[in-house]
């Protein structure tokens, strides 16, 4: 035992850590990428948020395209560190490494089998996202635990033409993975057009509110929108967040009045399944903030059962 701890070099292990670190990283990543993109195609009715799953496929992309390259490139300098000193395959912390994935890939496909038979014994709804989601982890964790034990049965003097079709097969699956994740998530420059139109959209809400609050309180609907500045409630006029121009505000009559803005994408108030996620004020006819591209005006009328007049 002593022999064999004396072969494990501060170099050894590092770059084993950097090699489980990276696998670990790169398999819950992917598998959340998977996950949300199942999330995002079929979608479960009773889901409610706007894009939920829009941030966590930009994050596991971005794990990905940096922890995935690192771990491959481990692994091979690990591998050629072995082909060159075949008794590094002895390494303790290899043997570890090797060891607690293998664990860690048995337990994972023992509790996605049960997960699958319990579901299916109790009589529930076996939807196609659920058993997709098992698919990805059960296929995951098999390709994970077949090639480490592979490695660790491995004579390293033979060539291993199969090393290759796993990381070759590893390239594609991640390469593929994230070009759908891009494509799910659209552009940076559409990412960055939603969110400019989302904080127009809470703009022009925050306006709304005040718009309210000041017919609640002088009974009247502001003239112009400068009127709705109050330096000692501390409100001023939010700008568009792109072009940093005022919001378009008019009154239409004394009841009614209409917001505009440009927007740069379609209906981004909606949520994945095609509703209205922004909050909606009771009170005002055809409340929502679903909108096209290009300038768009939202028409409301003040209920004043609901929001009654506060003077004195």
């Amino acid at each position: 035992m002593e022999q064999i701890n004396s072969k494990t070099t501060a170099k050894d292990f590092f770059i084993y850590l950097g090699v489980l670190i990276g696998l670990y990283a790169s398999t819950i990543s992917l598998i959340n990428l998977l996950f949300s993109l199942i999330n995002k195609w079929l979608p479960d009715i009773n889901t409610f948020s706007y894009d939920s799953y829009t941030y966590s496929i930009r994050f596991a992309i971005a794990v990905l395209v940096i922890f995935f390259p690192a771990f491959m490139y481990l692994s091979r300098i690990s591998t050629q560190a072995i082909v060159l000193t075949p008794e590094k395959k002895e390494m303790w912390v290899r043997r570890w490494f090797s060891f607690l994935t293998l664990f860690i890939a048995g337990l994972t496909i023992a509790i996605d089998l049960s997960t699958l038979v319990y579901r299916f014994v109790g009589g529930e709804d076996l939807t196609l996202r659920f058993v997709l989601k098992v698919l990805v982890v059960l296929i995951i964790a098999v390709v994970i635990f077949r090639y480490y034990l592979a490695e660790l049965r491995r004579d390293f003097t033979l060539p291993a033409p199969r090393r290759k079709y796993y990381a070759y097969m590893s390239w594609l699956v991640i390469v593929i993975s994230v070009i759908l994740g891009v494509i799910a998530i659209g552009s940076p420059v559409n990412q960055r057009n939603i969110r400019f139109d989302q904080q127009r959209i809470s703009d022009l809400q925050n306006i709304q509110y005040q718009i309210i609050n000041f017919w609640q309180q002088k009974g009247i609907l502001p003239k112009v929108a400068s009127d709705l500045n109050n330096d000692l409630a501390g409100f001023v006029l939010p700008l568009d967040p792109e072009t940093k121009t005022a919001y378009v505000y008019n009154k239409k009559s004394d009841m009614s009045f209409e917001l505009c803005a440009t927007f740069k994408t379609v209906d981004s108030a909606k949520d994945m399944n095609g509703r209205v996620s922004n909050p909606v004020y009771d009170g005002f006819t055809n409340e929502v903030w679903q909108h096209d591209m290009g300038d768009v005006c939202f028409s409301r009328t003040i209920d004043k059962d609901l929001y009654p007049v506060r003077i004195k």
